[in-house]
């Protein structure tokens, strides 16, 4: 038996998942456990975001740009170091505790909502 918190589904309902196409990826060496710092474009609608990424040893920066992503994009920024950290970007641990992103299956237009 699981004993994790349950929650109503209208809850669920408030997180706001979107794909975005990664348009740069720079190092944040200052980050404590922030890697990456990820510049996302979610389409017309929302616009380029910026992401704090703990994507090491995974991903070098150059294989990032280009690559589709899923990012909830409506929690409130949050300022890390000297940048402000807009969405956050999704993604699960490995064997080795180094993170996976969570990525579409296919080709989707960016800011498409995950349901």
């Amino acid at each position: 038996m699981s004993s994790l918190p349950t929650i109503p589904f209208d809850d669920l309902l408030k997180v706001d998942i979107r794909v975005g196409r990664i348009i740069a990826a720079d190092p944040f060496p200052e980050g404590k456990h922030s890697t990456h710092l990820l510049q996302i474009d979610f389409g017309e609608k929302l616009g380029v975001k910026k992401s704090l990424a703990r994507l090491a040893p995974n991903y070098e920066f150059d294989s990032l740009v280009g690559r589709q992503v899923l990012a909830v994009v409506n929690l409130a920024p949050r300022q890390i170091g000297g940048h402000r950290s807009e969405v956050l970007t999704l993604g699960v641990n490995d064997a080795q505790e180094n993170v996976v992103l969570i990525i579409p299956d296919g080709e989707t237009p960016n800011g498409t909502r995950l349901y």
